[in-house]
C-alpha cells in the first residue's frame, strides 16, 4: 500500500502521484481569495477538483506500486517504477450545431458572416506506437479515483490514458497518457524508451474509431516530482500529446523515483 497524499491510504494496485502538490495550489488556487475571505457557499468546480487530483497523482507516479513491488530491490538491470491510470467517462461534444435562420435574415448572415469550419471529433486513444523505435502498446482510459489515486495497468507493457484529458485527434487540450518506466515483475515497460526519444520522432495514436493521428515530439523534459508544472495537463490551447513517465533516481529504500520525465508532442 502506498499512502496518498493527505494520509488517505488507496487500494492495492493504485499508485499516488504527490510529488505535484505544489503545482495543485498553483494550478487550481492560485486566483482564490484567502480562505476567509470566500462565501461558505463557494466551492471548487468539478473541472478544477479533477485537475487538483490528476496533478496529485502524476509525481505519486514514480512510486512503485501493487503488492508485486513490495519486494527487496531491482535487479540490477531492471529498475523499478511508477504510473498513473483508470476507466472511460462520456464526452460531451461542446460544439452543439447553430439553429438554422430562414428568409431575409438568413440571406444578410449568409452574405456577412464567415462559413464556419466543421468541428473535429476526438477519438479514445487504443494504442500508442513509435515507429523509429519499434513499439506498439496497448492504450487503456484511466480516470482519476475519488481518493486522487490514478489506478495504473499492472503490465508495464501497457499505458493508460487520462480519461479527463482531449480526445486525440480532436480540435484543442492536451492528450494525457503515462505509464510505468518497469516494475519488478514485467520488467521494462513501454514507456521507458521516453528517457531516449529525440525531438522530431513520429508518435502514431490509433483511435477507437480506426483512425490514426500522428503527431512528432517537439521536446523532452525532466521534472523534480515536486515541480512538476500544472500546464502538463492543460484543458485549453491547441492540440497535443503529453506521454509521462518516472525518470531520475531511484531510491531503494522508499522505492521512489526522485523525477518525471515528460515528452511533448504536436499534431504532424
Amino acid at each position: 500500500m502506498v499512502a496518498a497524499p493527505g494520509g488517505v491510504t488507496p487500494r492495492a494496485g493504485t499508485a499516488v502521484l504527490e510529488g505535484v502538490r505544489p503545482a495543485i495550489d498553483e494550478a487550481v488556487g492560485r486566483h482564490r481569495a484567502p480562505i476567509a475571505d470566500r462565501p461558505a457557499a463557494v466551492g471548487r468546480g468539478p473541472r478544477d477538483a479533477r485537475l487538483a487530483r490528476a496533478l496529485a497523482v502524476a509525481g505519486g507516479m514514480c512510486l512503485v506500486g501493487g503488492a508485486a513491488m513490495l519486494g527487496p530491490g531491482p535487479a540490477p538491470d531492471a529498475t523499478p517504477f511508477d504510473s498513473p491510470v483508470g476507466a472511460v467517462r462520456a464526452v460531451v461534444n461542446p460544439f452543439a450545431p447553430a439553429p438554422v435562420v430562414d428568409g431575409v435574415l438568413a440571406r444578410l448572415v449568409a452574405g456577412e458572416a464567415p462559413a464556419s469550419e466543421p468541428v473535429r471529433a476526438g477519438t479514445p486513444p487504443v494504442e500508442l506506437a513509435l515507429p523509429s523505435r519499434d513499439l506498439r502498446a496497448p492504450v487503456v482510459a484511466v480516470p482519476t479515483g475519488p481518493e486522487g489515486a490514478l489506478v495504473v495497468p499492472e503490465p508495464p507493457s501497457t499505458v493508460g490514458w487520462w480519461s479527463p484529458s482531449a480526445l486525440a485527434g480532436g480540435a484543442g487540450g492536451t492528450t494525457v497518457l503515462a505509464g510505468h518506466v518497469d516494475s519488478l515483475a514485467g520488467g521494462l515497460g513501454a514507456l521507458a524508451v521516453l528517457r531516449q526519444v529525440a525531438e522530431g520522432e513520429e508518435i502514431v495514436l490509433l483511435g477507437a474509431d480506426g483512425r490514426s493521428v500522428g503527431y512528432r515530439v517537439s521536446a523532452r523534459r525532466q521534472y523534480a516530482k515536486a515541480e512538476l508544472p500544472r500546464e502538463v495537463f492543460a484543458a485549453g490551447g491547441p492540440p497535443r500529446l503529453v506521454l509521462i513517465t518516472c525518470g531520475g533516481a531511484f531510491d531503494r529504500r522508499t522505492r521512489h523515483y526522485s523525477d518525471n520525465v515528460v515528452v511533448f508532442a504536436d499534431p504532424g
